[in-house]
């Protein structure tokens, strides 16, 4: 059985903190928008890729086995989609009730955007073929990750090559560069999977690279005694990384992921991404990242409608922003992750766990 990977735990966790940061949509210090935006969505799949490819590649040698692992990607990802998509059903329907029978009309019409294509879209995880934007927002990114699980799958029966590796990194760039889409999170359908596959195989490449390492004494010493230094280099590198050279991203998080690794309990970094606080926010990360929208979006109501806060209507879009000042959002902000992190421990237990540990 391979050694679990703690340190890596850690990123998940993070990650996901980071992608709720832009949703809370607050004008606080404690969001950096330019640096959420889009980045940490391509940074699970580039993560996504580096641990499916370490846990399976050698586990997948036939259609049964390919069959088994779909199962279980499936039970681990459509449960609590499931969940949280009937939740975002049961505010859709709530709106259109106080719409038609009280007169209380919201600032977007029910079922609108929400409506029963993308309900369909939802129901059987097409919904990053669908428009990105309905119900449960976040949700798209699981669509396209499933079906790159199950590509990765069968191409693992066959025996992923580097060489095809590359040939498929170098194929979904392309076809993006030909598209004109500024990498990033696209609102165009396709181009937000291709996305998932592109980020996705820099980081199963990334974990050969990894497993090469390690059969190699000369590597791996320069690896262990090098790591720390990298990240640091990789961390800058992401905040620094220009919008022209955003392509370049998922072989930055490739690059901390490779190195981070590495990482133990020998040292403050690995202390701090191996500690029980850290991998626990791994742990609960899928929740988190499905959870926090649901969470915001019920703590700007009760502002809204019990506490009288202020909103402002966003003309381009219709949707209303609480008018707070910087110190206001800020505490807000901290409010909003406390309880995002508390509704993601019970989610975790009575709709992940109950579910995938069935598989």
């Amino acid at each position: 059985m391979k050694k679990k990977i703690y340190s890596l735990e850690s990123y998940r966790g993070f990650a996901a903190l980071m992608i709720a940061a832009i949703h809370f949509d607050l004008n606080s210090p404690l969001v950096n928008h330019h640096l959420a935006n889009g980045y940490f969505v391509h940074f699970f799949f580039t993560l996504s890729g580096f641990v499916i490819f370490y846990n399976y590649f050698d586990k997948i040698n036939n259609t049964t086995e390919l069959l088994n692992f779909s199962k279980k990607r499936f039970f681990r990802l459509y449960p609590l989609h499931l969940f949280f998509l009937l939740i975002f059903v049961m505010i859709e329907i709530s709106r259109f009730v106080l719409s038609e029978k009280f007169g209380i009309v919201s600032n977007i019409k029910p079922f609108s955007t929400n409506n029963f294509l993308t309900f369909t879209g939802n129901i059987f995880l097409l919904q990053t073929f669908f428009g990105e934007n309905s119900f449960n927002t976040p949700s798209w990114s699981i669509s396209a990750e499933f079906y790159t699980y199950i590509l990765f799958a069968a191409l693992i029966i066959y025996k992923l090559k580097n060489i095809l590796l590359i040939l498929i990194i170098i194929l979904t760039f392309v076809i993006r560069l030909t598209d004109g889409v500024n990498f990033g999170i696209s609102s165009t359908t396709y181009i937000s999977f291709l996305d998932c596959i592109y980020c996705f195989f820099i980081g199963a490449l990334f974990c050969k690279t990894y497993l090469y390492f390690h059969k190699n004494y000369f590597f791996n010493k320069i690896y262990k005694y090098f790591s720390i230094l990298f990240i640091f280099i990789s961390v800058i590198a992401i905040t620094n990384l220009k919008d022209q050279y955003l392509f370049l991203i998922p072989f930055v998080f490739g690059s901390l992921i490779l190195f981070s690794a590495n990482l133990d309990n020998t040292n403050l970094i690995g202390k701090i991404l191996c500690s029980k606080v850290g991998t626990y926010l791994g742990k609960i990360s899928y929740s988190i990242y499905m959870s926090h929208l649901f969470v915001f979006w019920s703590v700007t109501q009760i502002l809204r409608f019990l506490f009288k806060v202020n909103v402002k209507i966003e003309n381009e879009t219709g949707f209303t922003k609480l008018d707070l000042n910087v110190f206001e959002s800020s505490l807000l902000v901290l409010v909003c992750y406390s309880l995002t992190i508390i509704f993601s421990h019970f989610t975790y237990k009575f709709v992940e766990l109950k579910f995938y540990k069935k598989t």
